[in-house]
């Protein structure tokens, strides 16, 4: 059976998207300016890990972020009121097909989110690439204290075809030490069994026990793993990677660990 929701990538709130790229650099991994989200007052810089990415994400309008509504644009709202005091790993998006579908399940689940928006982002050559957005607004089901949960992504194309895409596009297989690819988000929750069951729940990602005691692990996407440890951060801690041999890496960009495995 197709898998429904897959990691897509991962937002980075920063201040500086050029310190960002050359800490990225200086470490052998490339990050590049992406474009502006015309409109929303934000712009961000990419880097490819295979199909899964980051993405960091700074202000160029805060009056144009601030005027967003959250339930259509909660990541330009929240920018606007984190930075710059917060830089830090923001969320998780999951790529879907069938957006409409997946709303209906996720709102017979207990999930509220705001409406399904388009997005746009123009390219640094002048290219404008689309979307469909949805954002979890509360989890009904869940108390209080609740991480930020993923937003979905729908980029209007299967996936062998965003696959192509991507492979198309020139963004793949740039960084200077080799070959690079995303193996695992680290969050830590107060709760790992609890927060973990119930992302399990709603995405529909297979939960299994982590080596350490306490700790569990979501298959997230195709050698893609979130695994869940007790802390106090109750959201993104790390992202991990695997590296050439004689690569490794451990870099911190605004409070965000990368470390090659």
């Amino acid at each position: 059976m197709a898998r429904k929701y897959t990691w897509d990538h991962t937002v980075d709130f920063v201040n500086d998207l050029d310190a960002a790229e050359r800490t990225f650099a200086d470490a052998g991994l490339t990050a590049k300016y992406g474009g502006k989200h015309v409109g929303h007052g934000t712009e961000n810089a990419l880097a490819y890990f295979g199909v899964n990415y980051v993405e960091f994400l700074t202000l160029y309008s805060k009056e144009e972020a601030s005027a967003e509504s959250r339930d259509t644009g909660l990541i330009y709202t929240d920018a606007a009121e984190l930075l710059p005091e917060h830089e830090g790993f923001y969320r998780h998006g999951v790529r879907v097909n069938n957006i409409e579908e997946r709303a209906e399940e996720l709102h017979a689940k207990g999930i509220e989110t705001g409406p399904i928006v388009p997005g746009n982002r123009t390219t640094a050559d002048g290219k404008e690439i689309r979307w469909k957005l949805l954002w979890i607004v509360r989890d009904s089901k869940a108390g209080d204290d609740q991480p930020r949960y993923p937003f979905l992504l729908d980029w209007l194309e299967d996936e062998p075809t965003h696959a192509a895409t991507l492979e198309n596009s020139g963004l793949l297989h740039r960084h200077a030490i080799g070959e690079v690819t995303t193996r695992r988000a680290v969050w830590q929750v107060p709760d790992p069994d609890v927060v973990s069951a119930r992302f399990s729940e709603v995405f529909e990602f297979p939960r299994t026990p982590g080596v350490e005691p306490g700790t569990f692990d979501l298959e997230t996407g195709d050698g893609l793993t979130w695994h869940f440890e007790a802390g106090n951060r109750n959201g993104i801690a790390a992202l991990e990677f695997s590296a050439p041999e004689g690569k490794a890496f451990d870099v911190t960009v605004s409070g965000a660990r990368f470390r090659s495995l």
